[in-house]
């Protein structure tokens, strides 16, 4: 299992959730923009990259069962998006890395968890 303090010190995360939210297990990753890409790509237990911020990707992320959002390039998610997050019990993050430093970093955790199909242990 992947340990949340990793991802959060690696992908230099500030969360938008309350802090006592029971945090998910991770077991891979999606990054994407396009909420129609989302419905049809993502799976459970994704953690979601995107620069996206607004209501829908809360709503999306609950469809899919997303295990949590991390909005990159600086952006804070405004504050509906946050109380929605959190009626939804869906962990919210903001990162000041970008999509692409962000799902590398995250993508190395992954390897090393034996969680990226063919590389174990990377």
């Amino acid at each position: 299992m992947i340990d949340w303090q990793e991802i959060v010190a690696a992908l230099e995360l500030t969360p938008h959730h309350p802090k006592d939210l029971p945090l998910p297990p991770v077991r891979g990753a999606y990054c994407g923009d396009m909420m129609s890409d989302v419905l049809a790509h993502a799976r459970r237990g994704d953690l979601w990259i995107t620069i996206q911020r607004h209501r829908n990707v809360v709503a999306v992320a609950t469809l899919v069962g997303i295990s949590g959002v991390v909005v990159t390039g600086g952006r804070v998610p405004p504050e509906d998006t946050v109380a929605l997050a959190e009626k939804e019990k869906l962990p919210i993050f903001s990162t000041p890395l970008d999509n692409f430093q962000a799902a590398g970093r995250l993508y190395r955790i992954l390897a090393k968890a034996g969680l990226v199909p063919g590389i174990q242990g990377g």
